[in-house]
């Protein structure tokens, strides 16, 4: 009897060993990232692309008229005559190894639910009192012939993707001051574009290391709702 106990004891303290190693094994692993030479192939993923099948900017960045705007902060490099933004690690995640978030599914899986409605401002100086918070779904009420202001709030520089449930509502993107934000026209949202099928990127400049409103401008028309999604851009 004792020596039975006593396998089942052992038994016990070496399964718990191995649960606590399969953990740790798990969510913190690190993926081994193979060599890329930087010349004919660049890093993509967990693999090495040749360089004439990655399109210029990327893969961790995309173009902004004829400069480079880079995911991770990296400055552009020059390859063959073009501008790259170098991936930083592997597997599909930030620097740091963390898990990137898929913006577009976002956007789809909030427009499922429950929308915050915000009546917009109908004069660029009133903008404040139209907020628009990101990674919310927004049902935004847009008066009869009247443009329409509403604002976001920007921690820092970056982009913003914009999500619209109706095209060609959109006029353009102020910062607070009124000056005219970079914006970029990406078509539908490649995961519901039935259901979404404005997107935009603006680049929001902000290194003030305080919260700054961005406005968003839409054009004047017809009294009607507008559905958004605004969220930072983390690919």
């Amino acid at each position: 009897m004792k020596n039975t106990l006593t396998t089942v004891i052992i038994g016990l303290t070496l399964l718990s060993v191995l649960l606590v190693v399969s953990c740790a094994a798990g969510k913190g692993d690190s993926v081994q990232c193979p060599e890329c030479d930087n010349v004919t192939e660049l890093l993509v993923g967990t693999k090495c692309v040749p360089i004439e099948e990655v399109e210029e900017c990327g893969p961790d960045g995309h173009s902004h008229g004829a400069e480079c705007h880079c995911f991770s902060g990296q400055e552009p490099t020059a390859i063959g005559g073009k501008d790259y933004c170098l991936q930083q690690g592997c597997g599909g995640g930030d620097a740091d190894g963390g898990e990137m978030e898929d913006v577009d599914a976002l956007a789809c899986e909030a427009l499922e639910g429950a929308a915050e409605t915000v009546t917009a401002a109908d004069d660029f100086a009133r903008f404040d009192e139209a907020h628009a918070d990101l990674g919310k779904m927004i049902a935004l009420s847009l008066s009869d012939g009247k443009p329409g202001f509403v604002h976001f709030e920007a921690e820092k520089t970056g982009d913003y993707a914009v999500y619209l449930d109706t095209a060609g509502t959109f006029d353009k993107a102020l910062d607070e001051e009124g000056h005219e934000l970079e914006v970029e026209m990406l078509g539908e949202n490649p995961d519901c574009a039935d259901k979404l099928p404005e997107l935009i990127h603006i680049l929001v400049t902000n290194d003030s290391g305080q919260v700054k409103p961005q406005v968003l401008q839409f054009k004047s028309g017809p009294a009607r709702t507008v559905k958004l999604f605004i969220h930072e851009v983390t690919e």
